[in-house]
């Protein structure tokens, strides 16, 4: 039997217990004071969020032209664990998937209905429409991808090249040194661990809602506890059953099924729905993103003392950076084989390049549904929430019932996916003996992990909500921003040595970070 990691595994799951007793103990003051707290933080810190993702964005897009672009993951005899396309649909279906089917539709009609007062932008206007469309690449392309893409660099070439343990600390091992090959790592590990399990329960609340409402208006399922336990149940089952089947089977078939439902999805809206309007207004959008990037990135409201940016970019910004230390890990192993060009490639460019297209079909789509139909699809909004507006989306296409049906497949297979590798992440970061040679970990700790962050997501889908999770995941991207930040200075400090010594070095953790070099073939760079 595995090893736990102690001071990674109980801490976090007593605070997990502990947090769940103390919202159903006290429901209001626990809502109270996360909230408080994350007003502080987002009053306080919101300036340090925005700037380190641009940070990330800076540091992939040097790493796509430096020397350290031409280095192999895992060393030049290293063999790719999965195919160009297999690699791609695993890492777009396993990161912020879930996001683009919860947002695509309802996000961009709020920003449309409500911009930010401090900007002087009026309601329902055409500046109204072209500033939501491109607040929406802000928040679900090229930055967030930038934050996994540099944190998942990191890793993996600690991990398969310095030949450095299972752990976030490897990829902080650079620039701190010994500090993180004891309790400080796993210290570290066990603090993005819970991190990450807030966030991964309040993608799964996120998950059931959606299912649920399209259960009730696809079948007539009334919404229940009963019915959000049920769904929870299945999603995590299917996912530990994918997890114990092994990657080259489970997780990579999910991956591709859900790739081709996304395609399939996409050309079909695109074809039936309002082509024209998609295309002006996803190049004229994209137009205003490109000429306001580093506005819309660097936007925090001190100018006019306007929220808006801690209720969207700034959160959105703190979230990923929260999931990012544990999803790099999963990123990072299945790396092996490929450059680190082709990884950002893969894991940054290509997913950006969806998502611009991905938006515009389905976020013009709702747009122009909203603004020809007397603001159906906010009226949608206020009714029901978020996850009934997409189902009202597919009311106004042809086909509007076996749509439903296949986007409450398509949540479900990749809420699955999502889950598969992020447990597969947890299981590896809990135990010892995961290297580069070993990359399996038992399923026990999987289903531990699993069921807990499926009986908080339905604590939360049926009698607490969505809000005090969502805020307590926002505060937790405080520890996640600073781990990410030290991955990025880590790659830094890798592609230097790449620029001054030819190779990367070895790190072994009995010695210090000085610069030591190695002649094995497989830290070398062509």
């Amino acid at each position: 039997m595995a090893k736990l990691r102690p001071v990674t595994f109980w801490p976090a799951f007593i605070c997990l217990v502990l947090t769940v007793a103390y919202t159903l103990i006290d429901k209001q003051n626990f809502i109270t004071g996360t909230s408080s707290l994350n007003t502080m933080i987002m009053a306080n810190l919101s300036w340090l969020f925005n700037l380190s993702a641009l940070f990330m964005v800076f540091i992939a897009a040097y790493a796509f032209f430096a020397p350290i672009g031409r280095v192999r993951i895992g060393g030049e005899s290293a063999s790719q664990m999965l195919t160009p396309f297999r690699w791609f649909a695993v890492s777009l279906t396993t990161v912020i998937a879930m996001g683009i089917l919860f947002w695509s539709v309802a996000e961009p009609v709020l920003h449309y209905h409500e911009p930010p007062a401090y900007l002087g932008i009026i309601p329902e206007s055409p500046e109204a429409m072209r500033f939501s469309m491109s607040t929406i690449f802000v928040h679900w392309t090229i930055t967030p991808y930038s934050i996994y893409t540099v944190a998942g660099l990191a890793f993996a070439l600690a991990f398969h090249n310095l030949k450095l343990p299972f752990s976030i600390g490897s990829m902080l091992r650079p620039i701190l040194g010994r500090w993180v090959d004891g309790v400080g790592g796993q210290i570290v590990d066990g603090l993005a661990l819970f991190a990450v399990v807030l966030g991964m329960s309040a993608t799964l609340t996120s998950g059931l809602l959606v299912i649920s409402d399209g259960m009730e208006s696809v079948l007539g399922i009334q919404k229940s506890t009963t019915g959000y336990a049920i769904i929870a149940i299945v999603i995590i089952g299917a996912a530990l059953i994918s997890a114990a089947s092994g990657l080259h089977r489970g997780i990579q078939n999910l991956a591709r099924i859900n790739t081709w439902l996304y395609f399939v999805g996409a050309i079909f809206i695109f074809i039936v729905g309002p082509t024209a309007f998609i295309l002006s207004l996803g190049v004229e959008s994209l137009g205003v993103y490109l000429s306001d990037f580093f506005a819309r990135n660097l936007v925090t409201g001190a100018s006019g003392n306007d929220p808006w940016p801690g209720w969207w970019t700034v959160a959105f910004f703190a979230s990923w950076f929260a999931w990012a230390p544990l999803s790099c890990l999963f990123l990072g192993k299945i790396a092996r084989g490929y450059t680190v060009r082709q990884f950002i490639m893969v894991n940054l460019l290509l997913p950006s390049a969806f998502g611009f297209v991905w938006f515009s079909i389905f976020s013009g789509s709702s747009l122009f549904f909203d603004t020809t139909m007397g603001g159906i699809m906010y009226q949608a909004y206020q009714d029901n929430g978020f996850a009934s507006v997409i189902y009202v989306l597919f009311d106004q296409l042809p086909g509007s019932t076996i749509l439903s049906a296949l986007f409450i497949f398509a949540c479900f297979i990749t809420f699955v996916t999502a889950a598969d590798s992020t447990t597969d992440a947890i299981g590896g970061l809990c135990i010892q003996g995961v290297d580069a040679e070993n990359l399996t970990s038992p399923i026990w700790v999987k289903t531990i992990w699993g069921c807990a962050v499926a009986f908080v997501a339905w604590i939360s889908a049926s009698f607490i909500g969505t809000d005090a999770i969502k805020m307590l995941f926002n505060l937790s991207g405080v520890p996640g921003m600073l781990i990410v930040l030290g991955a990025g200075f880590s790659f830094l400090k890798l592609a230097r040595r790449v620029e001054i010594n030819g190779d990367i070095v070895e790190l072994k953790p009995t010695l210090s970070t000085d610069v030591r070099k190695t002649s094995e073939p497989s830290r070398s760079i062509t």
